[in-house]
């Protein structure tokens, strides 16, 4: 039985999909006077193999992987977030079967904090408080960066 157990959680563990930033990672970095900064925390590990794209006023911002997070600063105004298990080419975000969408009206100085969590057949946002987001945060790894400046 402990074998059994130990092997059922090797394969969680080396399942899980990792969580990638193709954007500038602005988490720990002063928020400039302009603008906003916006997570999207993926959290607990339900869900955790499946990647999903996320991307910002269809800009490919990252893949979230179980319990990881996304950090990007944005310019003042309207923002359209959206995650996908598919190709993005161009479409209509939040068109295709089980995406979702999320639009902040973003203020410069302030932080958003959304969470990205699984449902049947796809992932859904919500909108967490300051309190809630830093809660979640809290012992989360930085995604890996496939960025450069």
């Amino acid at each position: 039985m402990k074998k059994i157990i130990l092997f059922l959680l090797i394969l969680i563990a080396c399942s899980c999909a990792s969580t990638k930033q193709f954007q500038n990672f602005t988490h720990n970095k002063t928020l400039e006077n302009n603008k906003a900064r916006i997570y999207v925390i993926r959290t607990g590990f339900s869900g955790g193999a499946v990647s999903t794209s996320l991307f910002c006023d269809d800009v490919l911002i990252g893949k979230t992987g179980g319990n990881g997070f996304l950090c990007w600063d944005v310019e003042e105004g309207k923002h359209t977030i959206g995650n996908t298990q598919l190709i993005h080419a161009g479409a209509t975000l939040g068109a295709a079967h089980n995406e979702d969408i999320f639009v902040i009206n973003a203020k410069p100085g302030k932080t958003y904090y959304i969470k990205q969590y699984p449902r049947f057949g796809g992932f859904s946002f919500e909108f967490l408080d300051n309190e809630q987001g830093e809660r979640f945060l809290k012992g989360k790894s930085n995604p890996k960066q496939n960025y450069v400046e």
